[in-house]
């Protein structure tokens, strides 16, 4: 799996940028999940299954015009892509569901900044974080340093806001958790989203998941 590096945060502080004047408010509270078989592959309707919801009641939507609750699931090579807004996980029963002879991968941040960055596998959920909280010692879950190797950009952007904020210092720019975040993400499962991924209609799903 890649490192994050400064080219892949870039991606994504331009995607929020581009998806800002697709939707003002998409970027304000979203939430990405990728979940992959261990063995054989889940396909979308599996996934929806374990969130709580009807694959045989889909419609086709975009991001934007998903409602409180819905999701839309994409099928990819590395594995099942759930997108949604406004929604979060944090039932650990939704966690061993989902992560079923599986991995899960998952970031979501709220209006409110409230985040959860959350890697889950074969029914136990492993490591959770806030991402504006990365140090070891705030990292909790059955194994809370097995994402070490991935929160490097994380913890320098964490370090670096604690020094400015010491010194009574503002930043000359954005800090850019969320799209560090994002890039952590990537790092972790191979995946780049991108604005075609929130405006092309999908099958979307009510999932219970989210309530």
């Amino acid at each position: 799996m890649s490192p994050v590096t400064p080219e892949t945060v870039d991606h994504y502080v331009q995607m929020l940028a581009d998806l800002h004047r697709v939707d003002p408010h998409i970027g304000d509270a979203l939430f990405w999940m990728v979940v992959r078989g261990r063995g054989e592959p889940l396909t979308v309707a599996d996934v929806a299954r374990r969130l709580g919801a009807d694959p045989g009641a889909a419609v086709p939507r975009t991001v934007p015009e998903l409602e409180e609750g819905h999701a839309v699931l994409e099928q990819s090579d590395h594995g099942v892509i759930v997108l949604s807004r406004n929604a979060s996980i944090v039932d650990p029963d939704v966690w061993a569901r989902l992560s079923e002879n599986a991995q899960v991968w998952c970031f979501w941040w709220l209006a409110n900044s409230l985040n959860n960055l959350s890697y889950a596998a074969d029914g136990r959920l492993v490591t959770e974080l806030d991402v504006l909280h990365p140090e070891p010692s705030e990292c909790r879950g059955r194994d809370p340093r097995a994402l070490d190797s991935h929160l490097r950009a994380l913890r320098d952007l964490a370090g670096w806001k604690r020094a400015d904020d010491q010194v009574g210092v503002s930043p000359s720019a954005p800090y850019h958790r969320w799209e560090t975040s994002l890039a952590t993400m990537e790092a972790m499962t191979g995946v780049r989203l991108d604005v075609d991924r929130f405006t092309r209609r999908q099958r979307s799903v009510s999932a219970d998941a989210f309530r």
